[in-house]
């Protein structure tokens, strides 16, 4: 079964891909503005997820 922190560590980097990925395709599309817009909320929830991920059972605050 998977743990909690794979799944949301993997939120993570999926949230943080789909952001750049659509900033990827607004820069191909030449709108620079847009590419911004879309490409921080994406970053932004790939962070808010890794910060949800619990720690590990080895890991010190």
């Amino acid at each position: 079964m998977l743990s909690v922190r794979f799944i949301l560590l993997s939120a993570a980097g999926l949230a943080a891909a789909g952001g750049l990925a659509a900033g990827i395709v607004c820069l191909l599309d030449g709108s620079i503005a847009q590419a911004v817009a879309v490409t921080w909320p994406g970053l932004a929830g790939g962070v808010a997820f890794a910060l949800a991920a619990p720690g590990g059972p080895g890991d010190t605050a």
